[in-house]
């Protein structure tokens, strides 16, 4: 598998590259957001770890533009500042982890094996197949694709985006708690740390709702979580 790396700082370059090559995966890299867009289309990563503040475009700009062409592969971020604004941002971008220098190389690891294991699980255990096609009101969700269509039209969402709605239509007008959410789009290691699930559930209704400031799909119930309402008449799975 591997690995690419968006970072302008040699020595971050030199310590992950030593890192990525000794674990025994493929090691790529840019030194800026810009090129990067480029390097991500030609090398096809696995995974992706990403400076936040580098040169010609910033690492949130850049995720964000990654995800918009439908890269869904895992993003870690890493940046000098560790404060939940920041975090708050790189999570909106896209991102699906968050790490603050200085990092441990051994935590990085366990993040990237983490991330890449959760991956491959998804992609083996979800083929394309005619059971697999689930509507919901006026969604479409294909659990082999990881698509989703509303009104036919395409939604383009991150791999733990696409989690956490599945999570929600399977189970349809029942509240589901953020540790429940956290669960399915992180793994039960994760229970516990659910700040960030606040920040995914604003990213979805920015795109599957017609107005997010008012969602009709996505409702939030106070002290516990939330509780996806289709619109009335019926859920079906071919």
């Amino acid at each position: 598998m591997k690995i690419l790396l968006v970072d302008d700082e040699a020595s971050i370059e030199r310590l992950v590259s030593n890192l990525i090559t000794n674990a025994g995966y493929e090691f790529a890299f840019a030194n800026n957001g810009l090129d990067a867009l480029e390097v991500v289309d030609d090398e096809k990563p696995d995974l992706i770890i990403m400076d936040v503040m580098m040169p010609k475009m910033d690492g949130f700009t850049t995720c964000r533009k990654l995800r918009d062409k439908g890269i869904t592969v895992p993003i870690i971020f890493l940046s000098a500042k560790g404060d939940i604004v920041d975090k708050g941002v790189g999570f909106q971008a896209g991102g699906d982890d968050y790490m603050v220098k200085p990092f441990d190389p051994r935590e990085l690891l366990m993040h990237i094996e983490a991330h890449l294991r959760r991956a491959q699980i998804a992609q083996t255990s979800s083929t394309p197949a005619a059971d697999e096609l689930i509507r919901v009101g006026p969604f479409t969700l294909d659990t082999g694709q990881f698509k989703v269509t509303k009104g036919g039209e395409p939604i383009v969402l991150t791999l733990k985006e696409f989690r956490i709605l599945y999570t929600l239509v399977s189970n349809p007008n029942v509240v589901l708690s953020k540790d429940q959410l956290v669960e399915a789009a992180w793994g039960k290691e994760y229970i516990g740390e659910t700040s960030s699930i606040t920040v995914f559930i604003k990213k979805l209704r920015s795109k599957i709702e017609d107005d997010p400031a008012e969602p009709r799909y996505i409702q939030t119930v106070w002290g516990i979580g939330y509780r996806f309402e289709p619109e009335p008449a019926f859920m079906d799975q071919d």
